[in-house]
């Protein structure tokens, strides 16, 4: 039976994980607005820079995101003269940090740094049981999407 509180709250696990993501992703956005970009933009030059270099498909799969939306974001990046492509296996690109990415991934991380720990802070010892839940719900997520079980 819902409760008072229930009837006032979004139950939906899709739409309070969109809505925490929208207003994490704003927060972000914010720290890097002053190097024009955004956190995906950011999240892209990092790991292209842990990595070295990386294959699209592995970087793809890394920030779980769809190709297409991936070499959109690759073209602006590729344009501004941060990363650089290189031709891989068959239509494979490997993609690199220019020295000019570098050095603005460099200073974003700054305030990446900042806001990242101003998040992690505002959890304080829940933080890594939080973590451990995101994870948890992108596992569960993918293996009911590989099943089909959600699947009208």
């Amino acid at each position: 039976m819902p409760t008072d509180s229930d009837r006032h709250r979004i139950l939906c696990a899709g739409t309070n994980l969109k809505i925490a993501a929208r207003a994490t992703g704003r927060l972000y956005d914010r720290a890097f607005a002053p190097f024009d970009l955004n956190t995906m933009q950011y999240a892209i030059l990092a790991n292209i820079a842990r990595a070295g270099s990386i294959p699209t498909m592995a970087l793809s799969d890394k920030l779980s995101i769809e190709r297409t939306a991936l070499y959109r974001a690759l073209a602006v990046l590729e344009r501004r003269g941060l990363i650089r492509t290189e031709a891989g296996r068959g239509r494979e690109q490997i993609l690199s940090l220019t020295d000019t990415g570098d050095a603005l991934r460099l200073r974003a991380k700054a305030a990446w740094a900042l806001t990242q720990e101003a998040f992690v802070e505002a959890f304080g010892e829940d933080w890594p049981k939080f973590l451990g839940m995101l994870e948890r719900a992108r596992a569960i997520s993918e293996r009911l999407s590989e099943q089909g079980e959600c699947a009208p």
